[in-house]
């Protein structure tokens, strides 16, 4: 499985690993470190301009270390159509979607979350014509959480 979070108010310009809350920057890596430690095989962090960190493991367990190597990495510019585009499933984490037990989930699939802000209209567009829309259920989840939560269900399920 994989997992992709897009954050439309974190940009490259003014995220920093000494100001994690500033830009929302906090969120990406809490998502990043949960999202690894439940088996994620890749996890794509896409920020306001397609500036986007792809990793598959974290050295470090600390979310400010984490931060700082993250920054360190080479990123790449892409967008979300273009990964999407890479997936023969794709699921959309959304409140309006179908209830995670009532579909099939793919092991090898994407899993693209919003960070709390949610994503723009544009991409959900995108994401209508090319996801399912799954729901964790009524209540609201941070990233991050939902991210542990989705992986738990995947392991429980024998999928990764």
């Amino acid at each position: 499985m994989s997992f992709l979070i897009k954050s439309d108010v974190a940009c490259p310009w003014s995220v920093n690993a000494e100001e994690l809350v500033k830009n929302r920057f906090d969120v990406l890596v809490d998502f990043l470190i949960e999202s690894i430690n439940g088996g994620a095989r890749e996890v794509y962090i896409m920020l306001c301009d397609g500036t986007t960190y792809r990793t598959s493991s974290i050295p470090y367990r600390r979310a400010r270390d984490v931060a700082r190597w993250l920054l360190s990495t080479q990123p790449i510019r892409t967008d979300l159509k273009s990964i999407i585009g890479r997936y023969r499933k794709v699921y959309y984490l959304h409140e309006e979607g179908r209830d995670v037990a009532d579909v099939e989930l793919d092991g090898g699939g994407l899993y693209v979350f919003g960070d709390h802000d949610g994503l723009s209209n544009e991409d959900e567009e995108l994401l209508a014509k090319h996801a399912v829309w799954i729901s964790l259920g009524p209540i609201p989840y941070m990233s991050w959480q939902a991210a542990a939560y989705l992986a738990y269900l995947l392991r429980r399920a024998n999928l990764i």
